[in-house]
Parts: C-alpha cells; structure tokens; sequence
C-alpha cells in the first residue's frame, strides 16, 4: 500500500526515534500514520490556495530534528517544487513527494515522483489505478533502491481475505 510505501521509505532514510517530518495539514489519515509508525513525530504545515504545501510556513516549522519534508500533489495539481526544493537544500531535507493523486501529473516538464529524493505512490481501492492494496516507492538514488527491495523482500504477500 501507499502507506507501506511510505513506512519503508522512511525506514530506509533512517528516519525514527527524535525526528520530525513536516507534512501538509490536508492530507489523508494514512501519511501522519506512516510518521508515527515509523517513531517520528508529523508535523502539520498550513496549505496554500492550491491545498498544497505552503513554503513559508514550511521554513517556519523546521527544527533541528527535521529530517524531510512529504510534499502532497493534491488533486493532482503540483505542489511549489521550486520553492520546497530550495528550502530542503538549504536545510540538508530529504523531499519526499507524495503522488498518490498525481499520477501523470507534470511539474514544468517533469513528471511529479520524479524531482524529490523519493517518491510514493498509491494504488489502492480509490486511486485512478487501482490494485486493490498496492503502493510503489521511486528513486534515482541506487543505495535508496537497494534498501527498499530488501524490505520488499521481506514481506510476505496479502492473504486472499485483504484481497478479496
């Protein structure tokens, strides 16, 4: 799933324990959880009027314990990629795009998923494609890769009963 995506992911950076994760105030349940699960602490941005990440509220909420940033492409529509962009390098964040409403989505002439450290993406029951529970992590970054598929290598597959 999307929110399985995301978990991995966030192991895979080493984030946990201490650390923050700033994500937009309007988003769904599942990417706060993911947060949690993986022991950081979410913390809420404001949103600006394309319900998508407000940059500068985003500066106003990094801390030292700030490890990434989840950016939203809500209803598609992308989020500020430059201006985040910018932030994260300055800070030294890892940009996390969440695409899981995005799909094909394009942010001057590149593909949403494909401009932060890494990105997730959703295919469950309501998403545009849908494979009932399926989610996918993207990266250019090789060691990133690598450490995703041994945590996919690891799971085991659903039961008949949470696909069906």
């Amino acid at each position: 799933s999307g929110r399985s995506a995301l978990l991995a992911l966030l192991a895979s950076f080493g984030i946990g324990e201490g650390d923050e994760v700033l994500l937009q105030a309007f988003t769904c349940v599942a990417v706060p959880n993911s947060i949690l699960w993986a022991g950081a602490k979410p913390v809420f941005v404001d949103i600006d009027n394309a319900y998508n990440l407000d940059p500068q509220d985003v500066e106003n909420k990094i801390t030292k314990k700030t490890k990434a940033i989840i950016v939203q492409h809500t209803f598609g529509e992308p989020a500020d990629l430059d201006a985040i962009q910018k932030i994260c390098h300055k800070h030294n964040i890892l940009l996390i795009e969440d695409c899981a409403h995005a799909l094909s989505a394009i942010y001057k002439g590149k593909k949403v998923g494909t401009i932060g450290d890494a990105a997730i993406f959703s295919f469950g029951r309501d998403k545009i494609i849908s494979s009932v529970w399926g989610g996918m992590v993207t990266t250019n970054n090789d060691q990133l890769g690598g450490k995703i598929r041994h945590l996919q290598e690891e799971l085991r597959p659903p039961s008949l009963l949470q696909i069906s």
